[in-house]
């Protein structure tokens, strides 16, 4: 019997100003920003359309303050995150 597989995550890549960002935080705020991606990875679609600048996607993780934005592309199997702030 083959074992269980984890739900299906897009490719995560950073661009070079949000991996400065990331390496800047925090352990606590190392930890919501990775919550965030893990979300953004399994939902590519959960971000809301950032008025005005189409096709690039917001998502604010809950109760963390962490604010991500990326856009996806390749037919949603990799996602380039723009930038992230805690």
């Amino acid at each position: 019997m083959s074992p269980r597989h984890g739900p299906w995550r897009a490719k995560v890549t950073l661009h070079a100003a949000a991996q400065r960002q990331i390496d800047g935080f925090d352990t606590q705020d190392t930890i919501a920003a990775d919550r965030a991606i893990v979300a953004i990875q399994t939902n590519p679609g959960i971000g809301e359309l950032a008025p005005g600048r189409d096709p690039l996607r917001e998502y604010r993780e809950p109760d963390t303050g962490v604010r991500v934005v990326y856009f996806i592309a390749e037919f949603g199997s990799h996602v380039i995150i723009a930038y992230i702030e805690a």
